[in-house]
């Protein structure tokens, strides 16, 4: 392991003290301010928090290795070890560390996947002085504060428009079917050979967003690649609707071409932030869960996205809420589009900051410019 002048290396168990986390059933649960860390995605909150914040979990019977940061005390939950003593190193380090360090190899498990402690103790592990640590944390803390300053806003944003889109429509409203009032799958992309696209699979499609593609070859990509993309246009995935995969494409980008497991929905005698509101209303997703076809892979037909009854407001209130939220979602996107740049960011410094090919003074000036 070739490290810089200054740096270290050590083993694993020689950073860090670990320990195996704690039982707490969900009937044990009782409500109070201290996060239950699990392996998986959230754990929810107890009464008692064992372990002091800010402190680190790493995933032990899933996302083997994979850490959770906490600022506050908390329950580290029996599917997680967690870092018992930092042994004088700077916590926020250590988790990045963890970041960095592929320990899904390590499984001890016969059964299911399980990460062992013992059996990651010698992994070796580039370590720099104590304060380089603190500098390291410090770049790597602002992209990670900035991504979750923008992601916090873009949700707020998000409730609001929820909100007033439900005062509205508590003036009245009418049901017309989606087709009266929008296009499904209007335009179909043929594909260009030795021409461009940017492919929106199925599996890059979220609740309220998607993973903004990058440029390829019609000559590599898939037959599925039909749904043309425009500026304004709703994708919902087709198949599984009640995943809630959908979300507002603002990318003002020729080369967007959806899968055919996509419905594009294009407003036609709405606003697009209309369109948008009224088919991620929660009955919109039950009226597609209940004309899903098909045990294994539900799917809904192109037709039957028309056919959806939804809700019509007066002219007025249509004409108000647009103006509302027109401009707040194009704010959305923006923060959304800002996010993936400080994310690609982030991805990039960290494996160089932490293996020491990368200088704190270099990658300041890395995030100035992005950020």
């Amino acid at each position: 392991m070739n490290i810089p002048e200054g740096w270290q290396t050590k083993c694993l168990a020689d950073v860090v003290e670990i320990q195996r986390g704690f039982d707490l059933p969900h009937h044990a649960r009782r409500p109070g301010p201290y996060p239950v860390l699990t392996s998986g995605e959230t754990g929810g909150f107890h009464d008692e928090g064992p372990v002091e914040g800010p402190g680190v979990t790493i995933g032990r019977a899933t996302n083997l290795g994979k850490p959770k940061w906490s600022d506050v005390d908390f329950w580290p939950h029996n599917t997680t070890m967690f870092v018992k003593d930092f042994k004088g190193n700077n916590r926020r380090w250590v988790y990045h560390l963890f970041e960095n360090t592929d320990l899904a190899g390590f499984d001890s498990g016969s059964v299911q996947p399980m990460l062992n402690r013992n059996y990651i103790a010698r992994v070796p592990v580039a370590v720099p002085p104590i304060h380089e640590q603190g500098a390291i944390a410090e770049v790597l803390g602002a992209l990670d504060e900035k991504i979750a300053a923008s992601a916090k806003l873009a949700g707020i944003s998000d409730e609001l428009l929820a909100a007033r889109f439900a005062t509205l429509a508590q003036h009245g409203s009418e049901e017309v079917a989606l087709g009266s009032i929008a296009r499904v799958n209007a335009e179909t992309q043929k594909p260009v050979p030795g021409g461009l696209l940017r492919y929106i699979d199925i599996s890059t499609v979220d609740v309220g967003s998607y993973s903004f593609p990058e440029i390829s070859s019609w000559d590599d990509a898939p037959s599925r690649a039909r749904r043309k993309v425009s500026k304004g246009d709703t994708i919902w995935s087709t198949v599984r609707p009640n995943r809630r995969s959908h979300a507002l494409n603002l990318s003002d980008d020729p080369l967007l071409v959806g899968s055919t497991g996509l419905a594009v929905l294009s407003p036609v005698k709405v606003g697009f932030a209309y369109l948008y509101e009224i088919t991620r209303l929660p009955q919109f997703t039950a009226y597609l869960e209940n004309v899903a076809e098909g045990s294994a892979y539900p799917a809904v037909r192109a037709d039957r996205f028309a056919d959806a009854l939804v809700p019509l407001l007066p002219v007025e209130a249509r004409n108000e809420f647009e103006s509302l939220a027109a401009p707040m979602r194009e704010h959305i996107h923006s923060l959304t589009e800002e996010n993936m740049r400080l994310d690609a960011t982030r991805d990039a410094l960290l494996p160089k900051l932490m293996s020491g090919k990368l200088r704190v003074k270099d990658a300041e000036t890395m995030v100035d410019d992005v950020a």
